[in-house]
């Protein structure tokens, strides 16, 4: 569409500004240099502060700074290509497109984030088709552009949430709520017992298998948007429980630049409380190192301590 086309014009011709800058960087003998400007810390998320926004500075001269400065150059030159010929590719192929390079897939997903932020545009707008790890179950058909239809009340085990969002055409469920599981483990045991066919279980079911990918938190989001049913989440008492629950409903600091998109701010917390564990005498374990850090960045998020019930069952911890 216009929109799109116009979005896509906006896109490249801040990737040619930036290249121009570096070719002329390079004509004058100046330092090669990529500004990129971040979140310095949580109190932005999900609202559009801009005193908390830092700059990272990324200079080619520079030992630490040369290799994600080629990063980002190397990538910039694959999205043009992409944009310009109306093709897409994954972030697995630009993995495998020089592994020398970027050592390890977490890499290239650490980048892209970065030239979110540095050409302010979606991850989906990039021509990089997002892969999904999620899944879905229960009461709804998705209808994608292509004409295929998808049954989610047709499966044993869940339906792999679709690889472009953007595809999507239209829902169509008679589902009175959308369950969102944190585990798999959780999300097959519901479906082996039964419950979605029940006749008083009318509902859609979601996982990430744990911390949700982008593509699976964008099918929340347009489900959301769509269905204007309530959306509950059910996560593990503790803190990396507690962390997935949020990016659900406030969105990630990484990210927040595309958090409106993202996140779904009326999202209830069904459980499991960490003041559940003591009223209802379940089962705890000690938390770990990691558990203390966790929790320590959860208690210095705005969105927590502006929320007398989450800041309650945080402190708890």
């Amino acid at each position: 569409d216009d929109i799109g086309n116009e979005r896509t014009k906006l896109i490249l011709m801040r990737i040619e500004n930036i290249i121009l800058n570096v070719v002329n960087s390079i004509c004058n003998n100046n330092k090669l240099v990529i500004n990129l400007t971040k979140l310095s810390n949580w109190s932005g998320c999900i609202y559009n502060d801009k005193n908390h926004m830092t700059t990272k500075t990324l200079q080619f001269q520079t030992k630490r700074s040369r290799i994600n400065f080629t990063i980002i150059i190397y990538l910039l030159s694959k999205i043009y290509k992409n944009l310009m010929t109306k093709k897409s590719c994954t972030t697995r192929e630009l993995y495998y497109g020089d592994t020398i390079l970027f050592k390890h897939s977490n890499i290239v997903r650490k980048a892209l984030i970065d030239i979110c932020c540095l050409l302010g545009a979606k991850s989906w707008e990039l021509g990089i088709t997002l892969t999904s790890s999620g899944l879905v179950a229960g009461n709804l058909k998705i209808y994608m552009s292509n004409g295929k239809i998808l049954d989610c009340s047709d499966t044993n085990e869940g339906i792999q949430i679709p690889q472009d969002i953007l595809e999507i055409d239209n829902f169509e469920s008679k589902a009175k709520y959308i369950l969102i599981v944190e585990k798999n483990a959780s999300f097959q045991k519901i479906i082996n017992e039964g419950l979605l066919k029940k006749n008083k279980c009318t509902f859609v079911m979601i996982t990430g298998k744990g911390f949700p990918d982008i593509n699976t938190r964008l099918f929340v989001k347009q489900l959301s948007c769509k269905l204007n049913i309530p959306i509950l989440v059910l996560v593990d008492a503790n803190p990396f429980g507690i962390e997935i629950m949020c990016v659900y409903r406030f969105g990630s600091n990484s990210m927040v630049h595309q958090n409106e998109m993202l996140c779904v701010p009326s999202i209830k917390w069904l459980g499991v409380y960490p003041t559940d564990i003591e009223s209802l005498n379940l089962p705890s374990i000690a938390l770990t190192n990691l558990d203390q850090d966790r929790l320590k960045s959860l208690l210095k998020r705005s969105y927590i301590n502006s929320n007398h019930k989450l800041l309650q069952q945080v402190s708890l911890k």
